[in-house]
């Protein structure tokens, strides 16, 4: 007993040797820690940022008075058209530079949800030493380097370092080329209008692991700690990184041709299907490029101010667009085959309605895919009632921009929330009848609980929206609360990966439409790779 406390004893001695061997390592290294370049490129054309495909961030290490711990001060600058867009994370904060064709420059606070890279310490931190790691069938080349695994906002990555040449951090949707810079990088802090509101940091200082502070200084990682990273407990063992593929561009069915139909607030009516979302760019992004099981693409343009989702003309016109997109539908029989249907918001309640109503029906060859459909109404609704009554506040004026104008349009008092002091009876029955149809036909289902959702001209509007409508929960998308998405389906049919047929995405109403890039790194907040890897 004696001899096992002994070497229990002499075992743990070493061990706290050795941390306070590295914990010396750390201190030194971290007061040459070199600013460096990150080089990052999306690997999908979904994946943009103000329409780029491809940016460099700048960053440069504050290191801590003990010399243990780090944070990076950083920025990253866009030209969009006649727009210049200026990230910055400086002391903790996280700002936006805005400047117009005049020059002029705006700023802003940012939330860490917008681009969380202040992530990226603790995910270095958390590396794993493997053999091995492929993006889809592509092996990731790593020949003159060590290979790491590790995790940010739970989707994984491959790390090749490669000592004084940098680092390459691989994943499914996008690459970031890290390179050391011989100079230090001045990074100027961003000047608020009102300095009495000053940004809230929302970075703090990170201990540093002696792996990470290899990969942050381009120092070879020592044998001891690779040995320790490969066998954190004796019976881990090493394993291939197996990434998801970078695109979904094969169906696994016969492609079936696809027609998109819009939701509430567009007043012009088109009698012929639209090659190109074009007509309606402020309701549908183009998916053109984005259906790998759409044989062909067409676009509904139906007047939905005028026409709500309980109008009989409304419905039928639904039901004799989906018959013209395959010649094995039959308008006789009310039958619509080998056909893609999706819809976004209000347009799910008009099918819903149509299917509810006898006017046409799904064969097991079509696909309802259902895209932020309010199955309860919205408390929009109710709210533009109330501003058109009472007035709008001065703080909500901007919204009228994305909830509609006065005096409220046919279509929009055909959406108030279930439940609400607006609603009769004859349309909570029509709900009920919806969402039983719902239920049954829809393929796919996108809902969101997150109004903040992506960059995207949309976004501040959103946000707006999903903090000054009186939603019954903050769990919505600006417009569409997630419970009244669900139309009475089960929360539990719902993740939060692209790869979920039913989507708890963390998108805005907007953004559900495919009217925003996809998210660069989330996998919660990528409506297109959903739609290109359904199983359809």
């Amino acid at each position: 007993m004696r001899i096992t406390v002994a070497i229990v004893t002499t075992l743990l001695g070493l061990l706290q040797l050795t941390i306070s061997s590295e914990k010396s390592q750390v201190q030194i290294g971290l007061t040459n820690a070199p600013s460096v370049k990150l080089h990052v490129k999306s690997k999908r054309r979904a994946v943009t940022l103000h329409g780029k495909t491809e940016f460099d961030i700048y960053a440069t290490p504050v290191v801590s008075p003990n010399g243990t711990s780090m944070y990076y001060n950083s920025y990253a600058k866009f030209i969009d058209e006649d727009s210049e867009f200026i990230y910055t994370i400086i002391d903790g904060a996280f700002y936006l530079t805005t400047k117009d064709a005049s020059n002029t420059p705006t700023v802003q606070c940012l939330s860490s949800s917008i681009l969380p890279f202040h992530e990226i310490l603790p995910a270095l931190n958390d590396v794993t030493s493997i053999p091995s790691a492929s993006i889809g069938n592509d092996f990731v080349e790593c020949t003159r380097g060590n290979l790491f695994e590790t995790s940010f906002l739970s989707v994984q990555y491959a790390i090749c370092a490669s000592g004084k040449a940098g680092f390459t951090v691989h994943g499914s949707d996008l690459e970031i080329s890290v390179a050391y810079l011989d100079e230090p990088v001045r990074i100027q802090k961003p000047e608020l209008a009102d300095e009495s509101n000053l940004c809230e940091p929302i970075e703090m200082a990170t201990s540093i692991s002696p792996t990470a502070l290899a990969l942050i200084t381009g120092d070879t990682v020592r044998t001891s700690v690779s040995r320790r990273l490969k066998f954190k407990w004796p019976w881990e063992k090493k394993f291939h990184l197996d990434m998801k593929p970078s695109e979904c561009n094969k169906c696994l069915h016969t492609p079936r041709p696809c027609i998109f139909f819009h939701g509430l607030g567009n007043g012009r009516e088109e009698a012929e299907l639209q090659d190109t979302p074009k007509l309606i760019s402020t309701q549908y992004g183009d998916m053109r490029g984005h259906g790998p099981c759409c044989s062909t693409l067409k676009y509904a343009v139906l007047n939905t101010n005028d026409f709500g989702w309980t109008n009989d003309t409304l419905q039928q016109k639904f039901c004799d667009h989906m018959y013209t997109m395959s010649p094995t539908s039959n308008k006789t029989n009310k039958i619509v085959r080998d056909t893609i249907v999706v819809t976004h918001s209000m347009g799910g309640l008009v099918l819903s309605a149509a299917i509810a109503s006898g006017k046409c029906k799904l064969a097991n060859t079509a696909s309802w895919v259902v895209l932020s459909p309010p199955m309860a109404g919205s408390m929009a609704s109710d709210f533009v009632v109330d501003a058109c009554d009472k007035g709008t506040p001065d703080f909500a004026v901007n919204l009228l921009e994305l909830v509609g104008q006065c005096p409220v349009t046919v279509a929009r008092q055909t959406t108030f929330r279930l439940g609400g002091r607006y609603i009769t009876p004859s349309l909570e029955a029509a709900y009920l009848a919806a969402q039983k149809a719902f239920r049954k036909n829809a393929f796919a289902v996108l809902c969101s609980d997150y109004f903040l959702g992506l960059v995207s001209r949309l976004q501040a509007l959103c946000v707006l929206a999903g903090t000054v409508i009186p939603h019954r929960s903050l769990k919505n998308d600006g417009l569409v609360e997630f419970e009244s998405c669900l139309g009475g389906l089960d929360s539990s049919m719902f993740g939060d990966n692209y790869m979920d047929t039913y989507y708890r995405a963390q998108v805005n109403h907007g953004d559900s439409a495919f009217l925003a890039a996809d998210s660069w790194l989330s996998d919660a907040q990528k409506p297109h790779k959903w739609f290109e890897c359904l199983p359809l």
